[in-house]
């Protein structure tokens, strides 16, 4: 909100009105200049004339005594005192000027010339109140018949100014009156800037739509108003009309191409329209409209910033990268940006520089949870866990009602294997949030590990969770879109979070690459947030892929219903990210469970889980709430990774002098159980070492308790090798090399270790449980490699055949030199035999559900009870 330009003093007058010019100008006489004569030369017409041409040319002082010697001649003549007020006036005499204007107003009332000199006077000396006191009565004074003569209008112009000059200066001393604009509109209409101020009131009352018709009326009385056009674009950007906004900023750069100001906010309204089209997903005018945005503020950070939310979006990270590290650069203290540019470098594996970007964006922002969790988390993946769940207990005592705090926390200790405390967190980050489903389903896995509570305590647990998600579920009743019993290829759909290098694609993989298309239609409805080679090449294999990443679970449900898939497929379970909210809503005839989660859905909308009978023998299955059915030898189907590293053909304790025994499991498996009965093998083979591997033992205050947990059982500290994660999957295979006999844990056995060990050649010992699949499932994997012989049904027999095996030294090199071999030929890495016969198993579902939906039908038209459902 500006000023207003203070005009400057016009020239002296002379007596007719007329301006002097020298020889050069334009308005003397025709004929040539001559010396005046001296009688002529001292006559007031020839004082003024000589005392004009010397104000024409700023020489005042000169002037005045001229129009001084004028006034001596003629007194009573007003343009004589106004002249001498002008010159008085240019020599910064503005006292005795503002007498000569008042003598000249006393001599002629009206003198309009006199008034508007005497106001612009009172203003130049910013005497604003006395301007406009003298201005008002000046145009009270005029004739009403003269209300719109030229004069008059000069006047009520010069009225205006000064009320709306005065205006200004009262609201910069403090003591706004917004009376004055008004009356300044309401004296002269057409003068633009007592609307532009009047605009300036809405504004910073928040009045934008008031604002906004203020503006518009100074531009529309002033085209080239640079200052209310920038203004009107602010108030439309306040009230959402971005287009508007745009357009008046436009016409004020065609004004005046170099504002900086308005240059900045055309900057900023391209910036919140490319911040709206990206949250609509329209990538394209979202990145046309920032990057137009930068045209114009080339040094704005929060555009580049968006831009790099944008290409983050489209997964083009090189360049989402460039743009976060420009953001802060033009803002160091962008904690935002150093946030997204950790969570990219560690999608790239930088975990180093990840952790720094995150301690930057808490640096600029110590109250930024999110940040703080990204720490968390990268120190937790690197094993540093002391410092992962001392940032997560910071991250409590910033905001001790943080649900989301103590879930974090809860599963650092879980990777600790300290589950009791574990789910302590749990239950308190579930009180807080009792909607929580993701740290509901992290409670229930975490039931797994341990080894103190019931199998029925499980499953109740796993029941009542289930009922609770279907109560607010509104589930399909009829499956208009599918073809269960029509003679078409059956649809079937898998729904999953781990389509990327993750344990579940080692037993997916098959299924999607062998499916016959010609019998199965599949759909991968994936939920994979950053893909990977994995996920393209999965994505090769199947005939539709739909990301359902970010998705509400009844959006997907109703895209799952509208594919009309038949046969929907869980590979998650309670398992991390899982989608068994979109299951609740059973959007298929018939649902799935496999693969993912040893135990119960809990859903009993979730018609049937895959198993086989070694995983869950008919005589003692596991509790479930689905209908348990069988694929014939393994339910799993392994594929080995691309590029293992060739088997260690010599046995381990020949090549390091002593019986190696090792596990690669995470630490939570490694319950109170695992480590009695692992302690006992240690004792009953006193010479041999014991080779823990797991991501937590990277770090020095795990490595003490598990060193202090098998030393209070006797075995000496030495005697154990613990190491973190290796960085590549030919590493990490690699070091199976250095054990002879791998342990499974229980009650939650190992599977892609397991299926990882006896693919380079290490025969695994594992621990059966009754009516525990979990703890069943490496027999499973044993007897599908004809290893049934170290399936122990005790933990003595356990040790047994532990011990043995390892002593068995021909055994042991004959297992290395065939074992890759032998799994090659077996059922479990038969992909294509695998996935007829799962082929097989979804066609007679659909089968017997299209006859159980027949018969339903057939009884409700008969007036009889529909069936009850399978628990």
């Amino acid at each position: 909100a500006g000023s207003i330009q203070v005009a400057a003093m016009p020239s002296v007058l002379t007596s007719s009105g007329g301006a002097v010019t020298d020889s050069d100008g334009c308005k003397g006489p025709k004929s040539p200049r001559m010396e005046p004569q001296r009688g002529e030369a001292n006559s007031v017409q020839g004082l003024t004339r000589r005392a004009d041409l010397l104000a024409s040319r700023g020489r005042y002082a000169e002037a005045l005594p001229l129009v001084e010697q004028a006034l001596r001649l003629e007194p009573s003549r007003p343009e004589l005192h106004l002249g001498r007020g002008q010159c008085l006036a240019q020599m910064e005499q503005f006292e005795e000027a503002l007498a000569s204007f008042e003598e000249t107003l006393r001599l002629d009332r009206q003198h309009v010339q006199a008034q508007k000199t005497k106001a612009l006077l009172l203003s130049k000396q910013q005497r604003w109140a006395d301007a406009v006191a003298f201005l008002r009565e000046a145009v009270r004074s005029e004739p009403s018949c003269s209300s719109s003569s030229g004069a008059t209008a000069e006047l009520r112009l010069e009225l205006a100014k000064c009320l709306t000059e005065q205006g200004v200066q009262l609201k910069i001393a403090g003591c706004a009156d917004i009376q004055l604009f008004v009356e300044a509109i309401q004296v002269c209409e057409l003068y633009a800037p007592a609307h532009f101020q009047l605009g300036v009131h809405y504004s910073e009352a928040g009045d934008n739509a008031k604002a906004k018709e203020m503006y518009k009326k100074a531009v529309q009385l002033q085209p080239g108003y640079v200052e209310a056009l920038n203004n009107l674009g602010v108030a439309c950007r306040a009230l959402g009309d971005l287009d508007s906004a745009t357009e008046a900023y436009s016409m004020a750069l065609k004004v005046n191409q170099n504002c900086n100001k308005t240059r900045e906010n055309m900057a900023l309204v391209l910036l919140q329209l490319g911040c709206k089209q990206l949250q609509q997903k329209d990538f394209k005018s979202a990145g046309r409209a920032l990057k137009q945005g930068l045209v114009f503020n080339s040094r704005n950070p929060d555009i580049y910033f968006n831009l790099g939310v944008l290409y983050a979006e489209k997964e083009k990270w090189d360049r989402a990268k460039v743009n976060y590290e420009l953001t802060v650069h033009f803002e160091p203290k962008h904690a935002n940006a150093h946030n997204n540019l950790g969570v990219i470098h560690r999608r790239l594996g930088n975990h180093e520089a990840a952790m720094e970007c995150f301690k930057q964006a808490l640096e600029a922002d110590g109250t930024m949870q999110l940040a703080n969790k990204n720490l968390g988390a990268i120190y937790g993946s690197m094993g540093r866990m002391a410092d992962a769940i001392r940032v997560a207990r910071t991250a409590i005592e910033t905001n001790p009602k943080d649900a989301e705090a103590y879930n974090n926390l809860a599963l650092l200790l879980r990777d600790q294997c300290d589950v009791e405390a574990c789910l302590e967190n749990l239950d308190i980050c579930v009180g807080l949030e009792p909607e929580n489903r993701h740290a509901g389903s992290n409670r229930l896995m975490s039931l797994l590990y341990t080894s103190e509570l019931s199998k029925d305590k499980v499953f109740a647990d796993h029941r009542s969770y289930g009922e609770k998600l279907e109560r607010k579920a509104k589930a399909y009743t009829s499956w208009p879109n599918a073809h269960l019993g029509n003679g078409v290829p059956l649809r079937v759909g898998y729904v999953s979070p781990d389509f990327y290098s993750h344990s579940v694609s080692y037993f997916i993989h098959a299924a999607l690459r062998y499916h016959d298309p010609a019998y199965v239609h599949v759909t991968c409805y994936s939920d994979v947030v950053l893909e990977d080679d994995k996920t393209r090449l999965f994505r090769s294999f199947v005939p539709c892929w739909r990301s359902i990443t970010g998705r509400p679970d009844d959006e997907v449900s109703k895209m799952i219903f509208e594919d009309g898939i038949d046969i929907l497929v869980d590979l998650t379970g309670h398992t991390g990210n899982n989608r068994l909210g979109v299951f609740a809503q059973k959007p298929a005839p018939v649902s799935v469970t496999w693969i993912g989660y040893p135990h119960t859905t809990g859903l009993t909308r979730m018609d049937y889980r895959i198993s086989d009978e070694h995983a869950d023998p008919k005589d003692a299955p596991g509790p479930t709430t689905e209908q348990l059915v069988y694929m014939p030898d393994c339910f799993l189907c392994y594929t080995p990774p691309e590029g293992a590293p060739p088997v260690v053909l010599r046995p381990a304790q020949e090549s390091y002098g002593c019986i190696t025994f090792g596990c690669f499991n995470n630490l939570a498996k490694v319950s109170t159980e695992t480590i009695k009965v692992w302690s006992q093998l240690m004792q009953e083979v006193p010479d041999a070492r014991l080779f823990l591997k797991s991501k937590a033992l990277a770090c020095p205050e795990v490595q003490e308790k598990f060193r202090r947990a098998f030393g209070a059982y006797g075995i000496d500290r030495a005697r154990l090798d613990l190491s973190g994660l290796q960085p590549h999957t030919g590493s990490h295979l690699s070091m199976y090399g250095l054990i002879d006999v791998a342990l499974d844990t229980a009650p939650y056995a190992g599977t892609t270790t397991t299926c990882e060990a006896l693919y380079m050649g290490i025969p695994v010992v594992t621990l059966k449980g009754k009516g525990i699949h979990a703890q069943n499932v490496g027999a499973s994997l044993l007897r599908a490699v004809q290893l049934g012989d170290l399936i122990a049904e005790t933990a003595d027999e356990f040790v047994q055949k532990a011990a043995g095996c390892a002593r068995n030294v021909a055994r042991l090199a004959a297992l290395r030199a065939g074992l890759r071999t032998r799994m090659e030929r077996s059922v479990l890495c038969d992909g294509p035999r695998h996935t007829s016969r799962l082929e097989r198993l979804f066609a007679s579902l659909a089968v017997a559900d299209a006859a159980s939906s027949s018969s339903e039908q057939q009884a409700a038209a008969a007036g009889a009870p529909p069936a009850a459902e399978v628990q």
